[in-house]
């Protein structure tokens, strides 16, 4: 399913051309949002997985100091747990990954959720372009999967475990990244490096936008005449 451009086939390209979509900037709009949504859905769930493997891996081999033999009359959780102090027991997991790891639990959550969205709807823009030919059903199937997009998005704000809706974790997990690549920025450049490359892509999607209009076959279609010019 993950293709950056459909390359339509001859029958396609004279209807688009009779029809003003391959010039069209609102055509032109849908197909490089579909890219662009696909793009993120795809490094959204790639850090996803890679976050959530650090945590597990820093969880499994994280090696506990267990506390000494305890006198008589002193309860166990007030000696200090792996740490050898004093510590409240966390009341769930949920409790536990906040207070040790909340920029990862916040960053799995945010990007899972962002990166199915964004697929979802990538792929309703393509059903619409793919079926453009036939509107009535295009426009049915896209909107079939922006109910799936809006119902998951819907469930995640009636159902928050924590920070109270998905704008909130949005809002969080913001901070949280702001935090991480500000306190990280003196130890090497790499914090610096993602900085930039995050902020030169929102700059390129905003002018690729606002770029003149173009049909984006008619290179292809104009060699494809000069190869069946000189087959003649």
């Amino acid at each position: 399913m993950f293709a950056l451009q459909t390359v339509p086939n001859e029958g396609m390209r004279s209807w688009d051309h009779e029809h003003g979509i391959d010039k069209s900037k609102r055509w032109r709009t849908l197909r490089y949002t579909y890219l662009l949504l696909m793009v993120l859905a795809f490094s959204l769930e790639t850090n996803t997985i890679f976050v959530a493997t650090q945590v597990l891996t820093s969880l499994a081999t994280a090696q506990v100091n267990k506390p000494p033999d305890l006198p008589l009359g002193v309860e166990a959780d007030k000696v200090g747990g792996i740490f050898n102090r004093r510590k409240e027991v966390p009341q769930s997991m949920v409790d536990f990954l906040i207070t040790n790891y909340e920029f990862e639990y916040a960053t799995v959550r945010f990007h899972f959720v962002t990166g199915l969205m964004s697929f979802t709807i990538a792929q309703a823009l393509r059903v619409r372009y793919a079926l453009r030919k036939y509107s009535d059903l295009s426009i049915s199937g896209m909107c079939c999967l922006l109910t799936v997009a809006s119902g998951m998005l819907t469930y995640t704000n009636a159902n928050t475990i924590t920070y109270g809706g998905y704008s909130n974790l949005l809002r969080r997990q913001f901070q949280l990244s702001y935090n991480f690549i500000k306190t990280r920025i003196r130890s090497g450049p790499m914090s610096f490096v993602t900085a930039i490359l995050a902020f030169l892509s929102l700059v390129y999607a905003v002018i690729g936008y606002f770029s003149p209009e173009f049909a984006y076959f008619e290179i292809d279609l104009e060699e494809e005449k000069k190869t069946n010019q000189r087959k003649r």
